[in-house]
């Protein structure tokens, strides 16, 4: 331990080691026995938080510790909302903290049913040859699920702020998923290749966990942590 360092209370290790299972956080991983770790380094915030702890066996410690490891501070942080954050005993500590994850989850809802309905449509256009075949899978489009992502959407820009960089976020992500899904019934049947093989969900992977982590954070579930404007263009 760094001299002058005090040690992490009993109650608070015993809640980061519940929270994990007694087991190292990293799912890929769950060994034992485990280290109670910081997400931002104690150097950095000279306290002991819940919402900036979790448990690592001690390879994976000395891995995130390696400036030259790829187990960053980016994924320690992903692996932490991993840990079933909406059970946290932090929810609800900001004054609008509930309105606020009902929207996020009203937004996620609505949005994942227009994709897994947009990736089916997608997946059988692609596969679809004969005109008639076409004229069916066009027929058996429903709007009703876009409408409704996008009546979140509204609804989660104006709990968060409409000039909110959440909000500016969330935004970003339904636009860009909707000009892929404009260019998939725009397209012929089979669609080309490039847009048969494009991936819109990885596409979407890295700015749609931003966007969780900064609800997070927000909420206080997560111990948030100051870092440029980072680029929304794909």
């Amino acid at each position: 331990m760094t001299a002058g360092r005090p040690a992490i209370p009993s109650e608070l290790r015993r809640r980061v080691l519940i929270e994990a299972g007694h087991r190292c956080a990293i799912p890929t991983c769950r060994a034992t026995p485990v280290e109670i770790a910081h997400i931002i380094p104690w150097s950095k915030v000279k306290k002991h938080e819940f919402k900036n702890l979790i448990a690592l066996c001690p390879t994976c410690h000395a891995r995130y510790d390696d400036p030259h490891n790829p187990l960053d501070r980016k994924a320690m942080r992903q692996y932490k909302v991993n840990l079933n954050p909406l059970l946290s005993s932090t929810f609800g500590a900001a004054a609008d903290c509930v309105s606020l994850i009902a929207a996020y989850q009203d937004f996620r809802t609505a949005f994942g049913i227009w994709v897994r309905g947009e990736l089916e449509f997608a997946a059988a256009k692609a596969r679809v040859r004969s005109a008639a075949a076409n004229i069916a899978v066009q027929d058996q489009l429903d709007s009703g699920p876009f409408a409704d992502a996008l009546c979140a959407l509204l609804d989660f820009q104006a709990a968060w702020g409409r000039e909110a960089e959440v909000s500016e976020i969330a935004g970003a992500i339904l636009m860009h998923f909707a000009e892929w899904s404009d260019d998939v019934r725009a397209a012929l049947c089979p669609m080309p290749v490039e847009l048969a093989h494009r991936d819109i969900t990885e596409e979407l992977a890295e700015v749609s966990s931003r966007l969780h982590l900064m609800v997070c954070e927000e909420a206080g579930i997560l111990a948030s942590e100051e870092s440029p404007a980072q680029n929304l263009a794909w």
